[in-house]
C-alpha cells in the first residue's frame, strides 16, 4: 500500500468541505494534501504525525483510493521547463478563454502542480482553494488565476508552460 499512488475520492473532497467525520488532525492534513503525484509513503513522510493507520482510516472511510497503478520509479529529475513552442508565444496578459481540460484532469493538474509552481506555502494555500471548487467553471477560473500567479512569481516563460499544459491558447 505504501508504494501506491493514492488520490481523493469525491467523498474525500466532500469531507474536506463538510468536515463531518471525526478524523485525527494528521489524517485530515493527509486528506487535504494527498494526490497521485507522490506515493503513500512519500506523503506520510511529508505530513507531520501521519501514520499508516491514518491512511487505512482514510481508505476505509472511502475518502481516498488507489490509482490502480504502481508509482513510477523516478529515472532522472527533469524540471518541467517551458517548451520551445511555449516560449515562442509571449504574452504579457493572461490568456483569455477557459482551459480545455475536463474537471478531473484540471483538478489533478491544479492540485498536483500548485506547490511545484508556487512554492510550499503558496502552493498549499492554492491547493486548499482547489478543494473548495465545486464545479468545472470554478476550477477553470482558478486555473486562470494560477497562470497569473505563476507569471508574477516566475515570469512569462513559466506562465506560457502552464498555459500550454492547461490547453490555453
Amino acid at each position: 500500500m505504501l508504494d501506491q499512488l493514492l488520490s481523493k475520492t469525491e467523498a474525500g473532497r466532500a469531507e474536506i468541505r463538510a468536515r463531518a467525520l471525526p478524523l485525527s488532525r494528521a489524517a485530515r492534513n493527509l486528506l487535504l494534501v494527498l494526490d497521485a503525484t507522490k506515493t503513500a509513503s512519500d506523503w506520510l513522510g511529508l505530513v507531520a504525525g501521519a501514520t499508516p493507520a491514518d491512511l487505512d482510516t482514510l481508505i476505509q472511510q472511502g475518502l481516498i483510493a488507489a490509482e490502480g497503478r504502481a508509482a513510477p520509479r523516478p529515472a532522472a529529475a527533469v524540471p518541467p521547463a517551458a517548451t520551445p513552442a511555449a516560449a515562442a508565444a509571449p504574452s504579457s496578459a493572461p490568456a483569455s478563454g477557459s482551459p480545455l481540460l475536463d474537471r478531473a484532469a484540471l483538478y489533478t493538474y491544479l492540485s498536483g502542480q500548485a506547490t511545484k509552481l508556487l512554492g510550499p506555502f503558496k502552493g498549499y494555500a492554492f491547493a486548499l482553494e482547489v478543494e473548495r471548487c465545486d464545479s468545472l467553471a470554478e476550477l477553470q477560473a482558478l486555473a486562470l488565476q494560477l497562470v497569473e500567479r505563476v507569471q508574477k512569481a516566475k515570469g512569462e516563460a513559466a506562465a506560457a508552460a502552464v498555459r500550454e499544459a492547461l490547453g490555453l491558447r
